[in-house]
């Protein structure tokens, strides 16, 4: 028979083992040509704002995925050659040589690749256009229109390239293992059962001190801190998760059985045979609590920036639309674009933009640091706040100030502790002294300055009469004043958005629309929601079709020890409960961990970025809301390959 006619009966006679692997191939080789592909989709990057940006990002996450499908590929080859040990042993018994069982081995391996390949391009060629609809839909606030269907000859050549030469040295890769190995040995493989590992409670001890001390740092550190130690952050908790696996759980395992239950039923036979395991997986299971970690980290955050960006929006920008100028030109072609365009306006405020220099005590709050020599306040009197507070998109309490009195207005994002500090300070003026009895959490008002100061109508007068409150620079110019507007469906009026930028640019001092922040944002996060999605189901895809790999080999180890419980009267329904509890720790303790990782990480990526972003009491349980919805999918997923695996296991042993 030829070695080509062989390999692919073999493949034939292994098609349930091969079948999860060349899916997962498939998808991850879908994944990087529909990256690719929309790189070179003149279409598509025409309608990006920042279109060199995107394509370094998704061919970076292109090349991570490549790199991670590599580590898959190794992992996976191991496991099969190791898992036909006897079947190589019969070809060497035959009289074929190393040389021509390495040659089956790369002729396999090519087959399999070369339909992945052709399944997963085929699969990214179908789909170019809806994935390219999909990226569009999710990054620009009005896709209108189509995408034509293009094909890139460019990505399927950076796809097949890659992928055949990884596929040609995994298979050259099965000619070095297969010298390793003694004739005699081979034949014995299949009756060579692993020790059982016993663990260490010091290293059990380290790995959670490892972890704890991490997840210690990642909560309790501040945003400059946590920048500096990141690393280390990522060091000790990949370091104690991978000896968690390797030492402590099975320290942990040994520990159970010295307990009653341990010999109740069939916990004995499933604690043990898992037991029996955890030194050829211990290291996947770390690997995949790691990734499991990572992927629902950054899906997450993606979500998380992406479902809050029209907030995120307002809480930056304030208005839908605010500029500095005194050029009454301006204004009338502003209000010429609205009535061009039919677009009502709610609610318009102009004011000059009040300026002071109150004395106080310095001092730190927040991370903030208050009454330094050139710290300037920009200051309103109680009626003119509260016009602009009703100009704003979100609906802000009005204020009330008493004579004598201020309040503040600052985002820091951690109110409570502002207050604390302030509530009770003087402000000092040249003739008079105001009390500060409330601070605000809020920014939108301060239009180049640092700081808002409240006053009293009648105290903002008194002030304004000293000298104490200017309306012009040092040169004596004046400030331009600053108009605010609140108009219907802003973030949906692209035509008019358009207009007023060509009206407003280069004639104003300075202007800002909620708009076009809306729209950078909501590209940045939603190609990163979109990059995230499919990196997360390849993560899921590969570390969950790798424990497949390793328990269908393992079931055809651990066959002849369900024939012999089977001989002892052990019950097809008792076999079914000892196979289910030996697979299960397998599939959802890195799980767990990983999960476990990932709450810890939010919280770093709560500090670093959301605490900023999210105007909200506690942005950290917002961000744990969404992340939720990702650890459920993620759980739902790994559940369905459990259950495939419990059933193919079962499937080999019985």
């Amino acid at each position: 028979m030829k070695l080509t006619a062989l390999a692919v009966r073999n493949i034939k006679r292994s098609l349930p083992k091969y079948a999860m692997y060349f899916f997962a191939l498939s998808f991850s080789v879908f994944t990087v040509y529909s990256f690719l592909a929309l790189n070179f989709n003149e279409q598509v990057m025409a309608k990006l704002t920042y279109s060199d940006r995107y394509r370094a990002l998704l061919t970076s996450f292109g090349v991570i995925i490549f790199v991670f499908v590599t580590f898959f590929l190794i992992s996976s080859n191991n496991s099969f050659i190791r898992a036909r040990k006897k079947e190589i042993s019969t070809y060497s018994l035959f009289g074929m040589t190393n040389r021509k069982i390495g040659l089956l081995l790369f002729i396999e391996t090519m087959i399999i690749g070369s339909a992945a390949l052709v399944a997963g391009l085929g699969l990214g060629m179908f789909t170019s256009k809806l994935t390219a609809m999909v990226l569009l839909n999710l990054t620009l606030a009005h896709f209108v229109g189509d995408v034509k269907f293009v094909i890139a000859p460019e990505a399927i050549y950076l796809t097949i390239i890659p992928f055949l030469l990884v596929f040609g040295v995994m298979g050259l890769s099965g000619r070095r293992v297969i010298g390793k190995f003694e004739l005699i040995d081979l034949f014995k493989a299949h009756k060579t059962l692993e020790t059982r590992s016993t663990g260490s409670i010091i290293l059990l001890l380290l790995s959670l001190l490892l972890i704890g001390a991490g997840y210690y740092l990642a909560v309790s550190l501040g945003l400059g801190e946590l920048l500096l130690w990141a690393l280390p952050i990522l060091a000790l908790v990949i370091s104690g998760t991978f000896l968690f696996f390797r030492s402590g759980l099975p320290k942990i395992l040994s520990g159970l059985q010295n307990r009653p239950s341990y010999y109740r039923g069939d916990n004995l036979i499933a604690v043990s045979t898992f037991n029996h395991r955890i030194k050829s997986i211990g290291g996947l299971m770390a690997a995949i609590a790691v990734l499991s970690a990572v992927a629902v980290t950054v899906i997450a955050s993606g979500y998380t920036l992406y479902a809050t960006v029209e907030k995120s929006t307002y809480d930056t920008v304030g208005y839908d639309l605010y500029f500095y100028t005194d050029n009454e030109q301006v204004l009338h072609d502003v209000h010429a674009a609205f009535a061009e365009y039919d677009v009502n306006i709610i609610d318009e405020h102009t004011t000059y933009r009040y300026q002071a220099w109150p004395r106080t005590d310095m001092f730190v709050a927040v991370e903030w640091e208050f009454g330094t020599p050139d710290t300037y306040y920009r200051i309103y009197p109680q009626s003119e706040f509260n016009q602009l507070l009703s100009a704003a998109r979100e609906r802000y309490r009005q204020v009330e100030v008493g004579k004598g009195e201020a309040v503040l207005a600052v985002r820091t994002g951690n109110n409570e502790l502002l207050e604390k500090e302030w509530v009770g300070r003087k402000l000092h003026f040249s003739d008079s002294n105001l009390t500060v009895t409330a601070c605000l959490d809020l920014d939108i008002t301060v239009f180049g300055a640092y700081y808002t100061v409240v006053v009293s109508d009648s105290d903002f007068a008194a002030l304004m009469e000293n000298g104490d409150i200017v309306t012009t620079d040092t040169g004596g110019r004046p400030f331009d004043r600053v108009t605010v507007v609140k108009y219907e469906n802003p973030l949906g009026s692209h035509d008019l958005n358009r207009k007023l930028n060509q009206v407003l640019r280069g004639r104003v001092g300075s202007y800002r629309m909620a708009y076009n922040h809306y729209i950078e944002a909501l590209e940045a996060f939603g190609l990163v929601c979109f990059i995230g999605f499919f990196m997360s189901i390849v993560f899921i895809l590969m570390t969950a079709s790798l424990l497949y790999f390793k328990q269908v080999m393992a079931a055809q180890e651990e066959r002849h020890l369900y024939q012999m419980l089977r001989k002892i009267g052990i019950s097809g329904r008792m076999e079914g409960k000892v196979i289910a509890k030996r697979l299960f720790p397998v599939f959802f303790i890195p799980l767990l961990v990983g999960f476990a990782h990932s709450i810890f990480a939010m919280k770093s990526a709560d500090t670093m970025v959301f605490s900023s972003m999210l105007a909200v009491e506690n942005s950290y349980l917002t961000v744990l809301q969404f992340s939720a919805v990702m650890y459920g999918v993620y759980a739902l997923i790994y559940g369905v390959f459990y259950f495939i695996t419990k059933r193919q296991y079962s499937n080999i042993v019985s």
